[in-house]
């Protein structure tokens, strides 16, 4: 046995080794069969490298997780308010697991909206250049700007919610001495918002293991864009979402959220950064294995620099790309 291997296992509560193993299995799953309660029902491509680095961490491993995303959410009704006859589980078919409520995803993006891929994404394949408008990609037909009042039965419309949501991140760590540094690092790099989840670790024993939720409400963004016209509680099928805005509104508001997946994605890198510093730098002798001291897909300097600068130029293009179109 290695020197500090005794140490560490007193310091990583058998009780979390079983949850992490249990996560991680669940991780490596052939994608076809994986499945969480996110709309995706997956892992975001642009955290993936990233929780693979926290989930090499001794004492930390990722819940759950989202990247940043566009979404278009039509609300739909509490079971409270469901016409005699209908049940709850009828209501919720219409959201998909992870959904708010009895509601309907429009439209679900993780990555920056340019009108290439509007395009691509309606017409079902790569490389179409024939341009829509976003009207067309959330689903909904304009309108005159005008809210509905309540309907028949006193309802007030279901609304059509424009989001863009920053990265979030559910931490799991071994114990409250390995849960600081990741506060710590997020709080740093721009994600104030971050927290414990809950104090009930502080009971000890075979208890909850601490969860840090890593966010930055500050950076999100959230505008009423539309309305389902017929008010009722049934089928979404056939009914019309009506648009309360203007397709340069709704330009407007992708030319916001494109800005602020930037602005994410240096917190991320900065967060990343700072957390994978501070477990390989200020961790114990015992919490780290003799010879491997960071992640396997840790990146010097150099090559981390290098790869970020790659991705802020196609970001860049994107944008401008997206920017002169607009204005054609």
């Amino acid at each position: 046995m290695e020197r500090g291997a005794g140490i560490e296992t007193k310091l990583v509560p058998p009780t979390f080794v079983s949850r992490k193993n249990r996560i991680l299995a669940e991780l490596s799953l052939p994608e076809q069969e994986y499945s969480d309660l996110s709309p995706k029902g997956s892992v975001d491509e642009g955290i993936r490298e990233f929780i693979q680095d926290i989930n090499n961490l001794p004492g930390l491993v990722t819940t759950s997780s989202c990247a940043g995303r566009i979404s278009v959410f039509l609300e739909g009704r509490r079971p409270s308010n469901l016409p005699e006859g209908k049940t709850t589980s009828e209501a919720k078919k219409f959201a998909p697991s992870g959904g708010k409520g009895a509601g309907k995803w429009l439209y679900v993006s993780h990555d920056p909206l340019s009108t290439e891929s509007c395009s691509a994404a309606l017409n079902g394949h790569d490389g179409s250049k024939e341009r829509k408008s976003l009207h067309d990609m959330f689903g909904m037909v304009p309108g005159d700007g005008k809210p509905p009042g309540v309907n028949k039965e006193g309802h007030a419309p279901r609304l059509v919610r424009f989001h863009f949501e920053p990265m979030i991140l559910h931490i799991m760590a071994a114990t409250l001495h390995h849960a600081q540094p990741v506060l710590s690092a997020a709080s740093s790099s721009g994600f104030r918002e971050s927290g414990l989840q809950s104090l009930r670790c502080l009971d000890g024993g075979d208890g909850p293991s601490p969860i840090v939720a890593v966010r930055s409400a500050g950076l999100a963004l959230e505008s009423v864009i539309g309305y389902c016209e017929d008010g009722s509680d049934g089928d979404y099928d056939g009914q019309v979402i009506r648009s309360l805005v203007t397709e340069e509104y709704l330009q407007m508001l992708v030319a916001m959220s494109n800005e602020r997946f930037l602005t994410n994605s240096k917190r991320k890198e900065r967060f990343r950064t700072a957390l994978l510093n501070a477990c390989s730098a200020d961790y114990p002798v015992g919490m780290r294995r003799k010879g491997k001291t960071k992640p396997p897909s840790w990146e010097d300097a150099e090559t981390r620099k290098a790869r970020m600068r790659e991705e802020g130029l196609t970001r860049k293009k994107l944008l401008e790309d997206q920017t002169e179109k607009a204005l054609d």
